[in-house]
C-alpha cells in the first residue's frame, strides 16, 4: 500500500481520487479552512490534520516512507480573478510546499494550479523540483477534457 500526504487538502479531492485505486492510503492531511477540516475529519477520522502548512514539519514522517505528496497550492497569486501578484502575494505558499517535499522526500509529487501559473511561476516550481532531484512534466488539462461544460484549464505537474 502506497502512503500519501495531501497538502492544501480542501475537502479531500486528491485523497478520494488516489484512494479509489485501492492501492493508496492517505496518512496525512493539511488544510487551514475550519469547514474543510470538519469534512476531512469525518472522512478520515484517524488521519492527522495539520492546520497550517507553515508549521507542518515533514520530519514527523521520518519513520514512514511516504510515496506521494499532492497539493493544489493556493491559486490566488496567479489567478486571472485576482491581482496576479505571483510570489509577491502573501498567499504564495509554493515555498512551503517545497519545504515539506524536501523534508519528506516522497517518490512522487503531484501539484495542481490555475493556468496563470504558467507565466507567473511555473519555471520556479519546475526548477525547485528539479533541484530536489525530481523529473518534472507539466501538462495543462481543461475541465472540458473530462466532459465539464466549461474550459477552466489547470496546470498539473
Amino acid at each position: 500500500m502506497l502512503k500519501h500526504v495531501d497538502l492544501f487538502s480542501g475537502i479531500g479531492g486528491f485523497s478520494i481520487g488516489l484512494e479509489s485505486t485501492g492501492n493508496i492510503e492517505t496518512v496525512g492531511l493539511c488544510e487551514n479552512d475550519a469547514y474543510c477540516q470538519k469534512i476531512l475529519a469525518r472522512h478520515w477520522p484517524t488521519v492527522p490534520i495539520f492546520t497550517d502548512i507553515k508549521y507542518l514539519n515533514g520530519e514527523v514522517y521520518a519513520e514512514r516512507e511516504i510515496d506521494i505528496i499532492t497539493g493544489g497550492f493556493p491559486c490566488q497569486p496567479f489567478s486571472a480573478a485576482g491581482k496576479q501578484r505571483g510570489a509577491q502575494d502573501e498567499r504564495y505558499l509554493w515555498p512551503e510546499m517545497l519545504r515539506v517535499i524536501s523534508e519528506i522526500r516522497p517518490t512522487w509529487v503531484i501539484a495542481e494550479n490555475v493556468v496563470g501559473l504558467v507565466r507567473m511561476g511555473l519555471d520556479r516550481v519546475l526548477l525547485d523540483l528539479e533541484n530536489e532531484g525530481y523529473t518534472t512534466r507539466p501538462v495543462i488539462i481543461p475541465a472540458c477534457a473530462v466532459d465539464a461544460k466549461h474550459i477552466r484549464s489547470r496546470v498539473w505537474i
